[in-house]
């Protein structure tokens, strides 16, 4: 059977996943990096980013292309190559291909625009969209802002980092207020966002992170034994009383390991007389 050609031209609903479900976006730089990657290469090939939400191991885009795999193959291989350098990784960082959904009506586009948008809001990482850091919402109806949620330092992080075009969707609204209510207060696009990771986070990608980077102290993932790995599972653990699938997400090892690993430590601990 003949594989479905990817659709090359048009608004285009883009996503990928980290390889192994694994976190690929520890901190602050790793966000806007790829935000920049991809900005570089839309304009090299003439597109626009129309939408974007960054969630930890996996992000969305809405793009206007006409040559949306050149597009990202570049943006992915770039950022990848930057990824390893700093981490000093060599394994792959994203799960290929990447998928892609050609939007070919305006209200399509609405509908794709709110779906990124609520992915964290889905995820349970914020309560509404425009207070999320890592999502294109603040970039809609900017001449009319009064206030910005995200706080001003993160709206001009975002403005240097990613140029977005909102033209084609804010044109549908009479002003900021009433497209943040369409997002927040969208039941069709609300029932229908995937996030499956909800259901094993018990604490935020976020303040896992926080922790993950106290507990390292400065030293680097790769860089650690096993020995070290098994101690650093114990440490999050005990710290956060997070899900074993968060672990496994964030430190890049398998499930089975960090359940093995907790069910020998808890097996070590003294029993009470």
């Amino acid at each position: 059977m003949n594989k479905r050609r990817r659709e090359q031209e048009g608004i285009i609903h883009v996503y990928f996943r980290a390889n192994g479900r694994y976190t690929v976006f520890y901190d602050e730089e790793d966000n806007l990096e790829l935000l920049r990657r991809i900005d570089k290469f839309a304009k090299k090939f003439d597109s626009k980013i129309m939408e974007f939400a960054l969630m930890g191991n996996h992000a969305h885009f809405l793009v206007n292309t006409h040559c949306v795999t050149e597009l990202m193959r570049e943006t992915l291989k770039s950022y990848s190559r930057w990824y390893n350098k700093k981490y000093k990784n060599s394994n792959k960082v994203f799960k290929t291909p990447f998928s892609s959904t050609c939007k070919r009506e305006d209200s399509w586009i609405l509908e794709s625009s709110a779906y990124i948008l609520l992915n964290p809001v889905k995820a349970g990482m914020c309560r509404r969209v425009e207070e999320y850091k890592w999502n294109s919402a603040t970039f809609h109806f900017r001449d009319e802002r009064k206030y910005i949620s995200i706080g001003y330092r993160q709206y001009l992080k975002l403005c240097e980092a990613i140029e977005i075009d909102t033209e084609l969707i804010d044109k549908y609204f009479k002003n900021y207020h009433e497209f943040i209510e369409y997002v927040n207060f969208n039941p069709v696009v609300k029932s229908s966002v995937i996030t499956s990771d909800s259901k094993w986070e018990s604490i935020t990608i976020e303040n896992l992170m926080f922790v993950v980077r106290k507990l390292l102290n400065g030293r680097i993932l790769n860089s650690l034994n096993t020995e070290e790995i098994k101690e650093l599972i114990t440490a999050v653990y005990a710290h956060t009383g997070c899900k074993m699938l968060q672990i496994a997400s964030i430190l890049h090892v398998d499930y089975k390991f960090v359940k093995q690993c907790l069910r020998n430590k808890n097996s070590e601990a003294p029993q009470p007389e």
